[in-house]
This record gives structure tokens, sequence and C-alpha cells, in this order.
């Protein structure tokens, strides 16, 4: 049967009629079932979000509050570190020596003789065409054996002599031909002497103590004619970190407990030549053996005074002054044999320790700080001198920059040349006189 149009439409009307409302209402019950739906999603979406930010803020919160306490703790470890953890050292106030005029620093050093697996060189001395040097072995940084080493000038026949437990900061000679030194460990110094027999060197401890007092940081020694042996305690400090971190504590702090004292062999006695030194660092004799030159690394001068005098002050009576206001702080002395002195420069002056130096709170700072920082404050740069020549009379007759040094430890003429080194360098430097 043919259904036509009309028959058509009438069933679509009839259809309409009769299941068009259940189909709208199932329609209008899924649509707000969606929305139900879609509107429970919505707020367990925001619950969430409002839950997500109550947990950021709480975590900002608790970060914050760490936060705080950790910068308040490490302000307290701060101030404590830098204004009340004990020092070995309490710094004293001094009167700061004189400005020094400009000098020029001279002619830069040359490249010298390496060292072959030895550096930081503490002492240099010259004898029958030989080099003597006491130095550590390169990467040794405990500083728990130290060598003494002879080479030729030109720098072959390198050769070990003896090796000694500590860092050696000085040896001489006597009329015999035996080495003197002073020797630092952890423990404490000690003047020694090397004696040599059919087997080799042999180290012998000859003074350890001074009245009962052990002796702390030594630093220099040197032999006059008469075979008496004079050596130089920089100050009543700790030696532990070596001589390096010895002199720059009394630079800071400037205690004025250095010392130099004699010992006589022939009456195995030990007397005090001259106290109240800011820092003894270096001796030398002149040929004749009747001036006693001594730096003074705080007051930034070089005493002169008698062999035998004893109980002497420094700066006090007859304690005559051979070079004052220096451009540094002397160290390394050493004397030719025309009677010239060579003054090496330990560390450049500093305006902003002396500016201090009425003060004791900053430096004490500086004493607590690391040991790399307070070289940092004293460090010889290209422009300054390493090195300065007097005349006897105390006449500046020349100097040489500190190129590449950092600090001058060791100082030697030898004729129309001066050897130089300083810590940490593996080599000799060079410098024409």
């Amino acid at each position: 049967m043919r259904i036509g149009l009309v028959e058509f439409f009438l069933i679509l009307l009839i259809a309409s009629v009769t299941v068009g409302p259940n189909i709208a209402l199932w329609v209008d019950r899924w649509m707000r079932r969606a929305q139900r739906t879609s509107a429970a999603a919505s707020r367990r979406k925001a619950q969430m979000q409002a839950q997500a930010i109550a947990e950021r803020e709480y975590l900002l919160h608790r970060f914050q509050v760490t936060g705080r306490i950790f910068a308040g703790a490490a302000l307290i470890g701060l101030v404590y570190a830098l204004f009340f953890r004990p020092i070995e050292a309490a710094p004293r106030v001094y009167t700061a020596p004189e400005t020094p005029a400009a000098v020029q620093a001279g002619e830069p050093t040359e490249e010298g003789l390496a060292l072959s697996g030895y550096e930081n060189v503490t002492c240099i001395r010259r004898k029958e065409d030989w080099l003597y040097l006491s130095a550590r072995a390169a990467g040794n940084k405990k500083k728990t054996e130290s060598a003494l080493l002879r080479m030729r000038e030109d720098g072959s026949g390198l050769n070990v002599l003896l090796t000694a437990e500590g860092e050696i900061t000085g040896f001489d000679f006597d009329s015999e031909g035996d080495l003197w030194l002073t020797v630092l460990t952890a423990e404490g110094g000690a003047l020694c002497r090397a004696g040599h027999d059919g087997w080799g060197a042999t180290l012998e401890q000859v003074v350890t103590q001074i009245d009962g007092r052990a002796l702390t940081s030594l630093s220099a020694v040197s032999v006059g004619p008469d075979d008496r042996v004079y050596f130089a305690e920089s100050a009543q400090t700790s030696a532990k970190n070596g001589l390096e971190a010895a002199l720059r504590t009394e630079l800071l702090a400037h205690t004025a407990t250095g010392s130099i004292y004699v010992y006589d062999p022939a009456a195995r006695s030990v007397e005090r030549v001259m106290g109240g030194v800011a820092g003894a660092a270096g001796l030398a004799l002149s040929p004749a053996g009747e001036i006693l030159y001594i730096s003074d690394l705080g007051s930034r001068c070089v005493w002169a005074v008698s062999p035998d005098s004893r109980e002497l002050t420094a700066g006090g009576k007859n304690c005559g002054v051979f070079a004052k206001a220096l451009s540094g702080y002397p160290g390394a002395l050493a004397v030719d044999e025309e009677g010239e002195v060579y003054i090496g420069f330990r560390w450049a002056r500093c305006s902003w320790l002396e500016d201090h130096a009425d003060g004791t709170l900053l430096r004490g700072a500086a004493l607590r700080l690391s040991q790399n920082m307070q070289e940092g404050l004293f460090r010889l740069s290209a422009g300054d001198c390493a090195v300065q020549r007097y005349s006897p009379d105390g006449a500046l007759l020349g100097a040489f920059s500190g190129e590449k040094l950092g600090s001058t430890a060791a100082v030697c003429p030898a004729g129309s040349k001066v050897y130089l080194s300083g810590p940490e360098t593996a080599q000799l430097r060079l410098a024409r006189v």
C-alpha cells in the first residue's frame, strides 16, 4: 500500500502528539542531570583549587619561617665567628708606623731556577758557589716534612742534604761547616744543629724552651764569626699552621711578643738580645759580625743592634733603626760581602690595617677570617716592592718588583745577582743588581 504525502504528514502529526512529550521530558531530564553533574564537577574542582592554594600558602609560610630562622642563625653564627669566637692572640692597640714615601718597584724579577718537585722556599744561603735552600715537596700542603737542598748557581746538581719533620724556617753555617736550623712543628719550634759524619747528616735539637716556656714560631737564624747562634722567635703564637700563618696573626694582633735570642755553643747558654718585636721575621749579621739586623714586621722597620747587647726592647735605649717607614712588611734579610743589606718584603703595606691600629674590633674580626681571606689582605702585587737594597749606612740603592711572587720569604745576594722566592712557588726568581 502506497502512503501519500498527506498520509505521511498525518502520521508525523500523530507521532509528535503521542510520543513528542515523552521525548521532550526525557531530554529535559537528561539536560538537568548533565547540569547537576557539571555543577558537582565544578564544585569539586573549586574545592581542589582552594585546597591547593591553602597548601601552597601553608608551605610558603613554613618556608618563610624556616628561612627567617636560618637567616637569624646564620647572622648569629657570623657575628659569633667574626667578633666572639675565641682566638689565640687578642689584638692590641698600637701606634701605626709612618706612612712610607713613594718608592718605585724597579726592575721586575726574571725567571730563575726550577726546583724539580719542591716549592715554598723559606731560606736561601750561598756557600762556595753552591746555593743551599730549605723547601717543601710540591703538593705537600700539610707541611709535615721539609728538605734542605743544595744546587749549583745554574740550577744543576740539585740534591737533598737532609730532611726534617716540620717546616725549616731558617738555617746558617758555623765556622766548622755544620748547619744550624730553626724548625717548626705543630707542637712548637726548636733550634737544631745538623752535623755530618760518615753516615750522613744527623739533626739534633739544641734549644726547645726558654726558662721553662716552650719555643713557638721560630722564624730565622744567623751564626756570627764567633759561632754564637742568633735566632728569632717571631711572636709567642702557635705554629700549628706554619710560619706564614703565625706572622699574619702577629701582623693583625700586634702583640709585640717577638724576641731575639743568642745561643753560645761553648757555654751552652741562651740569652735574650732583644724583645718587644711585633713579628721578628728575619735576621742577618754584618760581614764582620758587629751589627745584628732584625726585621720588625708590624713596625715596618729594620733594627740594627750590637750582637753583644742583652735584654733590649724594640725601639728602646741602644736599639738603633737601620731602615724605617718601609713600603711593605719586612721579612727575610741578607747581607752581601760589601755589607749591603737586602730586605725582602713579606707582604705589601695594608692601609686598612694601620688605619685601625688604635682599635681592636675590626682587626679581631680579620683574625677570625680564613687563611685564604687573610692572604688576600696583604698579597704583593706586580707593582709592589719585593726586595730593597740598602748601603751599610742605610741609603736606599735599588728595588725589585714583586711580580708573580705574592710574598717574599727568602732572599740571597750572589755577586751581581739576587735570588728570591716566595710561598707556593716552585722556582727561584732572579734579580740583577
